[in-house]
């Protein structure tokens, strides 16, 4: 027998063992493994970056207003009927140039930037309070709002003029950019002002009186606020502040009261003010034989807009809202009848103050207080007499060496007027509210206070023509110096009319005021309203934009 065969072995495996890494491998692995994961990100980074069209300008990006709230305050004590006087100013450069010396235009609001909505001012009542009286409301007083709906009314449908609101049921829109429209309020109360598309662009309003003269402007919602005026036994006989609530948050505000013999306990918890609500405080009964006054108003949740009127014999006024306080403060605004123009120095630190007070006269700077700089007492509000300035308007020019707030009481009809520290005019400056009648002389008090100024100015009637000078005749203002400049009424309907003021390009800062004086004297009459010119613009510059990488890794 065959023998049988041998099972095959299965061939051998060769294996190869590989060590295990030792210490000094591991080592290195990781920050590989990292430096791997870093070029990686780099390169996707670098693959996705921005390109170089897409860096801001340096100057950052300008981009126009299409928004903007205001809050007008109700009458003042006395005073049944609240009238609001409001304009928006897309641009004048797109008014035709007239061809004479004085030349005229009509702005063409559907021609100015057609993609942009015509838009729509909403006055909407923030009132039912009760009817004013000689005597100011009593502490706590409040006003509920009326019931009224933005935007009931159609837009376009109001015409440049007058529009009278039904009893507080609705509110009045506007739409019509580049002329003038008069409000009158309902109830007399406060009033919410909401101005979208083209007729934020340019916007302002103010309270105004039965002439069309601007009293006050309806201001901006705020958190920080100050107002500088005389004191009760100067001749405040009423001191009334007025805080309303246009927004959707509750409001508490602290009130600080500042008086020629220190801070003044008054009142002892802060001031709640629901949405759509207004609050007025008396502040008589907490200056008592005071000389100088000043409030600080502070919001310590939502923002509040704040208004504060003084009265005496003759007649009150609105106190102008103050520049912050700093250590370089121009104050506008005093005319030639102001020999008697007494100056409030508020120190709200701890410190005294040293003040150096400057006058820009249209003769130059003159010293009021050559030799020793002026003390302002810590903690207080400081009344200060100002020389004789003679026949010359002025704007003043404090330097201190702590931060101050400061403001000044030009004698005029009844109480007088105020003036305050505020800020130079930027793009355009716009006053809506202006008499037209006969027997008031209206103009512009400008101050250049360190370098030369060009200023434009045009006057605006309530159906929107534009009359403004040549080119050439624009005015100058030199550095170190003011000037008052008359400016005339638009011929015709005799209804109150704006005025708009712009420095031109390379222009040095200008500070003005507009004043409405009374009598035979033109700006050298007696003063019976003086209002500081508001910055209206219409465009804003955003902050400059680069590409950046803030972190590459989670």
């Amino acid at each position: 027998m065959p023998r049988p065969a041998a099972p095959r072995r299965a061939a051998p495996r060769l294996v190869t063992r590989i060590p295990a890494p030792g210490p000094r491998v591991r080592r290195l692995a990781r920050p590989g493994a990292v430096l791997l994961a870093l070029a990686l990100v780099f390169v996707v980074a670098w693959g996705t970056r921005p390109g170089p069209a897409q860096d801001a300008a340096p100057g950052g990006q300008v981009t126009a207003v299409t928004s903007v709230t205001r809050s007008c305050p109700p009458a003042a004590p006395g005073t049944a009927t609240t009238r609001i006087s409001a304009i928006a100013l897309p641009s004048l450069a797109a008014a035709r140039p007239g061809t004479a010396g004085q030349g005229t235009a009509k702005l063409d609001s559907e021609k100015q930037g057609a993609a942009t909505p015509t838009g729509a001012a909403t006055f909407a009542a923030v009132s039912s309070a009760p009817a004013a009286s000689a005597k100011p409301p009593a502490k706590g007083n409040t006003g509920k709002a009326a019931a009224a709906k933005a935007g009931t009314a159609k837009a376009g449908t109001a015409k440049a003029g007058t529009a009278k609101a039904a009893a507080g049921t609705r509110a009045v829109t506007v739409s019509a950019p580049g002329t003038v429209a008069t409000v009158t309020a309902a109830g007399g109360g406060g009033t919410a002002v909401a101005a979208t598309g083209k007729m934020a662009m340019g916007f302002e309003a103010e309270q105004t009186n039965a002439s069309g003269t601007g009293l006050v402007s309806c201001t901006h919602p705020g958190s920080d606020m100050w107002f500088v005026g005389t004191g009760q036994s100067e001749g405040a006989q009423e001191t009334v502040l007025y805080l309303m609530n246009t927004g959707t948050v509750t409001v508490s505000a602290d009130l600080t009261i500042l008086t020629d013999t220190g801070q003044q306990n008054g009142l002892s918890s802060a001031v709640t003010v629901l949405p759509n609500e207004f609050v007025a405080e008396n502040i008589t009964p907490y200056v008592q034989g005071s000389q100088a006054l000043a409030l600080h108003v502070q919001a310590t949740s939502g923002q509040v807009a704040a208004s504060v009127w003084q009265g005496g014999t003759g007649g009150g006024a609105w106190l102008p809202q103050s520049a912050a306080p700093s250590t370089s403060l121009v104050i506008p605004g005093l005319t030639v009848a102001s020999s008697a123009a007494k100056l409030f120095v508020v120190v709200p630190g701890g410190t005294d103050a040293q003040v150096k007070v400057v006058a820009d006269t249209p003769a130059g700077a003159v010293a009021q207080f050559p030799g020793t700089p002026l003390d302002a007492t810590a903690g207080a509000a400081t009344p200060v007499a100002l020389n004789s300035l003679g026949a010359s308007a002025a704007g003043l020019r404090l330097t201190s060496s702590v931060p101050i707030v400061a403001g000044v009481l030009v004698p005029g009809t009844g109480i007088g007027s105020f003036t305050t520290a505020v800020a130079p005019v930027t793009e355009q400056g716009v006053v809506a509210g202006n008499p037209a009648t006969r027997g008031v002389t209206v103009g512009l008090l400008l101050t250049a206070p360190t370098a030369a100024a060009r200023v434009s100015i045009s006057v605006i009637s309530a159906d929107g023509t534009v009359i403004r000078p040549a080119a050439d005749q624009a005015v100058k203002v030199a550095a170190g110096h003011t000037l008052a400049v008359s400016v005339p009424r638009p011929p015709g309907s005799g209804k109150p009319f704006a005025i708009v003021m712009a420095a031109a390009a390379g222009s040095g800062p200008v500070y003005a005021v507009r004043v409405v004086t009374s009598g035979t004297g033109g700006l050298s009459a007696p003063v019976s309203s003086l209002l500081p010119v508001p910055s209206a613009l219409a465009s804003i510059t955003l902050p400059a934009a680069s590409n950046s990488y803030s972190a590459v890794l989670p």
